[in-house]
């Protein structure tokens, strides 16, 4: 017996980007409910908020709660376009997708990544677009837009960059508001490449520090966190002050104070194996654990996490109780909690079960994702 989603029932696109030569298309997360809907098809936990070919990813709350923003590919478009999305916080039919974005024109791919949005109702995210089929970004740039719609954004810093003495920034994960005018982030490696001449491609996202970037003042490059080498999460705290992270091949979340550059261990999840995906809200941390990830040297790009997916780990942050969520036959990425800390939303990859003879059996990753919704304990 072979374990499959319907997306792997097709050639899938390369999780991380949007720019590869492959057929595109999109669903609704799901066409049982009737129009307008904030119901899931299926309420049995954890509930399963998509149902799309391609890959939905990089979930986040909008500040008060009233919704989910997401990344969702969009299989059958000419243009092969990365969209923004948004369903209501129970999950249901989407309320609003945007895909073309202002000044590229139709001859482009785009791509909207890592979504976030601010108090105030901007929204800043990460800008790719590339000629259509293409395998590269040929622009990458760091946006903020004044609504969420993503549209009639301004750059706010371009890729890559280089600071002072640091490697070259080529990608960046994990986009926060630390507060109205300044954005943390996990500044890293971008990198496409074919491992073997009959290999599909291979899309590497890996972190290298935590930068910050003040928006007050335009042009400024972004500053990087002394201590966060290998960054693999960050998350804000209580204040604008305290940040959250992780660091590739680390079981320990730590906890940093801008202010004074004094960093303490939050917790360490020891032998339930490797952190990361950290994420704050409500009184709880979450961050995806264990699972199949491996922190090594590459030769050509130097430390290099390889990650498809772990274990969800909730913790309460007064008693450090912590709890992992089920996960069944999928591994999990990206959880983001709710405002106030009651719910959360990830990226689910299935597991590919093949039998390999009568007693064994080959266990695979699904390369898509889509968004499921978990209770906190």
């Amino acid at each position: 017996m072979v374990t499959r989603s319907p997306k792997d029932l097709r050639p899938l696109a390369l999780v991380g980007s949007a720019f590869i030569a492959l057929a595109c298309g999109h669903t609704d997360p799901f066409s049982t409910p009737p129009f307008g809907t904030s119901q899931p098809f299926d309420p049995t936990p954890p509930v399963q908020l998509t149902l799309n070919l391609g890959a939905d990813r990089s979930a986040a709350w909008l500040p008060d709660g009233s919704g989910i923003i997401y990344s969702t590919q969009q299989l059958g478009r000419p243009d092969d376009d990365l969209c923004l999305a948004e369903l209501p916080p129970t999950g249901g039919t989407q309320r609003r997708l945007v895909c073309d974005l202002s000044r590229l024109g139709g001859d482009t791919t785009n791509a909207i990544e890592i979504p976030t949005a601010s108090p105030d109702g901007r929204l800043a995210f990460l800008k790719e677009s590339s000629s259509l089929l293409g395998t590269n970004p040929s622009q990458s740039s760091l946006t903020v837009s004044p609504r969420l719609d993503a549209l009639n954004d301004t750059v706010v810093q371009r890729l890559p960059y280089t600071l002072p003495g640091e490697p070259p920034r080529t990608g960046v994960q994990a986009l926060r508001w630390l507060a109205p005018d300044r954005l943390v982030y996990i500044g890293g490696i971008f990198a496409i490449r074919r491992p073997c001449p009959t290999c599909v491609l291979d899309t590497i996202r890996t972190g290298i520090k935590l930068d910050l970037l003040d928006l007050a003042h335009p042009g400024t490059l972004p500053v990087s966190l002394a201590g966060t080498d290998n960054a693999s999460g960050v998350a804000v705290g209580g204040s604008s002050d305290e940040v959250f992270f992780t660091l590739s091949g680390d079981t320990r979340v730590y906890r940093r104070l801008l202010s004074t550059g004094a960093t303490d261990v939050v917790y360490d999840f020891g032998a339930a194996g490797i952190a990361r995906d950290v994420h704050v809200a409500g009184g709880r941390l979450t961050a995806t654990v264990g699972g199949r990830v491996a922190f090594s040297i590459d030769s050509m790009l130097g430390p290099v996490q390889w990650d498809s997916g772990g274990v969800i780990h909730v913790l309460d942050l007064s008693s450090l109780a912590d709890v992992a969520l089920d996960a069944r036959v999928r591994l999990f990425r990206r959880p983001a909690l709710s405002p106030a800390g009651d719910h959360l939303v990830a990226e689910g990859y299935d597991l590919i079960i093949t039998p390999t003879s009568e007693t064994t059996a080959d266990t695979t990753v699904s390369r898509a994702s889509d968004l499921f919704l978990f209770g906190t304990p």
